[in-house]
């Protein structure tokens, strides 16, 4: 029995490692997405919106990408510490999104319905998509999600929801 034990023990340290070395191999759309992302919950305008949060840079490199889509009224929120120019491009999206600028709880601009760059396009030839003002705060939902509820520039935005933002 011990016999066993030990083979197993041995068997689980070899494998352990090529398994951790296969994972660093794969390429983005094939590893899992990161489980237990914050959320919270905002207003904008007059509707709810929950959002995951990105937070740290890995978070907000990685943003919607690898994902099949969103929930209804469901998008993501990226957090800074102060207004600078954003830009954000496509890399990795398999859907169409609303990127949308704020700043001083309101919609300050927006980039709506890009839709991602044609498959094999090279990095240094994606399209990017500029706030075009200094903003704190990104929201990415579904393209057509600002259309659909007549939503623009001016439309208040409430994050008193999201942990670590003054109200």
């Amino acid at each position: 029995m011990l016999k066993v034990i030990a083979v197993i023990v041995m068997l689980f340290a070899i494998w352990s490692p090529i398994a951790n070395a296969e994972d660093a191999t794969l390429p983005p759309w094939r590893r899992p997405l990161p489980e237990g992302r914050q959320q919270a919950t905002i207003l904008v305008g007059d509707r709810e919106v929950t959002v995951d949060l990105a937070m740290t840079s890995e978070q907000q490199r990685l943003g919607l990408g690898y994902r099949n889509g969103l929930d209804e009224d469901h998008g993501m929120l990226f957090l800074g510490s102060e207004p600078h120019m954003k830009t954000f491009w496509m890399k990795g999206m398999r859907f169409c999104l609303d990127i949308i600028w704020i700043e001083d709880g309101r919609i300050v601009g927006a980039a709506e319905s890009v839709c991602p760059d044609p498959e094999g396009t090279i990095d240094s030839e994606r399209q990017t998509y500029l706030s075009g003002v200094p903003v704190t705060y990104v929201l990415e939902m579904d393209a057509g999600w600002l259309k659909a509820h007549g939503y623009g520039p001016g439309t208040p935005v409430d994050l008193s929801g999201v942990p670590g933002i003054p109200n």
